[in-house]
């Protein structure tokens, strides 16, 4: 068999179980190939009866005493428990649902069990163990990888194919060049495989691991590698830089050293006749947005439009009142384009666009529309980006002849993730708050104190400031009762709270009217409180807000929280955010005292990728991630680092057919292209 072939050529493989592997991604030889176990059982540990953990899976010899018994629980359940003696122990084996093993087991003679040993009230128990006779162990004792199960698909099925597939003269040819593989002590594919699947010992399954975790860095960083040289010249003709220091001068505010810097970049950029591939990274409130505001106003000084894309409705309103405040007194037009705009006004604004008589566009996912056509697109802006997926940024770029593209985001991003994510960007980062911020004092409190928290709040209040707090859900979950809710929690506070302080209550359930006219109101000072999903993570600028509480806080994750935490501490005023939790789980406090502790976000962005891994950080399909199998970025950085060292060593070698060869290449790593394309 080949690596190619299809799973009709395997045994067992018919329509609906071809259907169900399909599912779960497994159409080829080569998929079941890379469907790795998720762990192995290693038999040839044995416990000692003096010395052993509870719930430990451990292997023992152990005589049977005599045949047991069967106890019926109710209907057809039933127990069966055997007495043992191990060494000098008594303990019981004891089986679910498998009242037929009274006849298998013979009195006074040797098995070697294998299962999880558990302590209670003064006997000892191995739960369901595998067993086999000890006068004839056979395979017993091998590592046996163990695989996830698959709806519709036998247990058995899995290792049954892979050694039909195996003893199918599998072919793989080897396609990594020797002085590389010998270079880094690698096993060549198919052994590595074979090592996976059927190790004889611990060894080969490292041996193994290694060589696949080796081929899986090197892909991503031939990807990435791949995109980042294919240079594309841009034909947008940006000669006119002479309006752009005027227009940052008269801004109502200094900018920063860091903020500097990026324009800095950005020109320069500009000026070297590529088309611009920009990531600007900041935490929130560093003043990203008045980059992509002097950015959109050079682009319109020297004739072309620039689209802005956010990822909610809220954040596009937002922006287009900042856009329009900042740019009021240079010509260069706004429109919003959202989904909720009435069709006559959408029309009007979507013609003006086409004439070119909107200098900047500013909207969400409606800017990739078909009907939205664009007279001189040069620049694509995308905001919050990892809330779009690959396809939905590539199609507005597509808009445009090659517009450039600046790509803004407030999430923290982990060192290791955005070497795979941002490996074919260059990046700017804004690492200073605007003058005169004050750090946001963070503390954490169970709900006991949550009465002198909103004392606290009240007072805050009674200043004038304004108050957030932030729930993880709408309404009260019967499955999770302790977990808050927005609606409970604005019943209660109209309560707690006295009534001479006006508060409102926002979520994602809301129509857009209303959540437009509860934000404004926020945004005037008209509303003192106001109880929310984190649907205020993005698109609220309120210098006035003083203090944020979070309840139920375990239920958002590290980089959620530090987003939150950032729609406070926007004025020249102290600001408190106050993380309320009823949890005593060790892993959660470890959590809140790391937000509680740190207010740089790339350091909690590296905690939080550390606890909760890709996947989940940002969701593969969503982002754009190649998908992993056995490689941990955040703990193979190192092993990141040197497959990056060799593909450049690879591509630099190759420059003169770079096209055939990156397909070539990425091919022979038996990774599907369309997996890597990242941009």
């Amino acid at each position: 068999m080949k690596w190619e072939d299809s799973l009709d050529k395997v045994k067992g493989v018919g329509p609906k179980r071809s259907e169900a592997l399909a599912k779960v991604g497994i159409k080829t030889v080569g998929n079941l190939l890379s469907y790795y176990p998720k762990k192995y059982i290693d038999r040839s540990v044995f416990g000692d009866p003096e010395h052993f953990f509870e719930d430990q899976e451990i292997s023992l010899k152990a005589t049977v005493l005599d045949t047991g018994r069967v106890q019926r629980i109710r209907g057809n359940l039933s127990i069966f428990s055997l007495p043992l003696l191990w060494e000098n122990k008594k303990l019981s084996a004891v089986f679910f649902n498998q009242p037929y093993l009274k006849h298998i087991f013979q009195e006074n003679q040797d098995y070697y069990f294998y299962g999880r040993i558990k302590k209670g009230y003064g006997s000892i128990k191995i739960t369901n163990p595998q067993f086999v006779k000890a006068s004839n162990p056979g395979v017993f004792f091998e590592l046996t990888p163990v695989y996830r199960t698959i709806q519709g698909v036998p247990g058995s099925f899995i290792p049954k194919a892979l050694k039909e597939i195996f003893c199918d003269s599998l072919e793989i040819p080897e396609s990594m060049p020797e002085v590389i593989r010998s270079g880094e002590n690698l096993l060549d594919m198919k052994s590595a495989l074979k090592a996976i699947h059927f190790p004889d010992k611990a060894e080969d399954v490292i041996l193994g691991i290694q060589r696949l975790k080796f081929n899986e860095a090197l892909k991503i960083n031939m990807g990435i590698m791949s995109s980042a040289r294919e240079k594309r010249y841009s034909e947008i003709d940006i000669n006119l830089f002479t309006g752009l220091e005027p227009f940052v001068n008269s801004l109502p505010y200094e900018l920063t050293a860091s903020q500097r810097l990026v324009i800095d970049d950005m020109v320069a950029d500009l000026k070297n006749g590529q088309v611009m591939n920009r990531l600007v990274q900041g935490d929130v409130g560093s003043g990203k947005t008045v980059i992509a505001v002097i950015a959109a106003c050079l682009m319109a000084q020297n004739g072309y439009q620039t689209a802005y894309m956010a990822p909610t409705e809220i954040l596009a309103q937002q922006h287009g009142r900042s856009f329009k405040e900042l740019l009021k007194n240079t010509g260069v037009t706004v429109a919003v384009v959202t989904g909720s705009l009435k069709a006559k006004e959408r029309r009007e604004i979507l013609k003006q666009v086409a004439l070119g008589q909107v200098s900047v566009i500013i909207g969400t996912h409606a800017l990739i529309q078909q009907s939205v056509a664009y007279y001189n697109l040069g620049l694509v802006i995308t905001d919050e980006q990892h809330r779009f997926g690959v396809k939905q940024r590539s199609q507005l770029s597509s808009k445009g002849n090659q517009p450039h593209t600046m790509v803004m985001s407030a999430t923290p991003i982990p060192r290791t993730l955005a070497l795979i994510l941002y490996g074919d960007l260059a990046v700017s980062y804004i690492d200073e708050l605007p003058k005169g911020r004050k750090p946001i004092k963070t503390y954490c409190y169970n709900e006991a104190s949550l009465h002198k928290i909103l004392g606290f709040v009240q007072d805050e209040m009674s200043k004038g400031r304004q108050s957030f707090v932030i729930c993880p859900f709408i309404e009260a979950s019967e499955e999770l009762e302790a977990v808050r809710d927005t609606e409970s929690v604005y019943l209660e506070l109209l309560q707690e709270i006295d009534p001479k302080y006006r508060m409102a209550c926002l979520h994602g359930r809301l129509k857009s009217e209303e959540k437009e006219s509860i934000i404004q109101a926020f945004n005037q000072g008209r509303i003192d409180c106001l109880v929310a999903t984190s649907i205020i993570e993005v698109g609220i600028d309120v210098p006035n807000v003083s203090t944020m509480v979070i309840l139920s806080a375990e239920r958002f994750g590290l980089s959620q929280l530090h987003q939150l935490r950032g729609r406070v501490g926007r004025g020249n005023h102290q600001s408190y955010c106050f993380l309320v939790t009823n949890s005593k789980s060790d892993d959660t406090l470890a959590r809140m005292k790391v937000i509680v502790n740190n207010r740089n976000g790339r350091k909690i962005a590296d905690e939080d990728f550390k606890l909760r891994g890709p996947g989940d950080y940002f969701g593969f399909k969503q982002h754009g991630l190649p998908k992993l199998g056995l490689l941990n970025p955040t703990e193979e950085l190192a092993l990141i680092k040197r497959t990056k060292e060799i593909a450049e060593l690879i591509f630099e070698s190759h420059n003169q057919e770079m096209m055939t060869f990156k397909n070539d290449v990425l091919k022979s790593f038996y990774f599907d292209i369309a997996d890597i394309s990242l941009t």
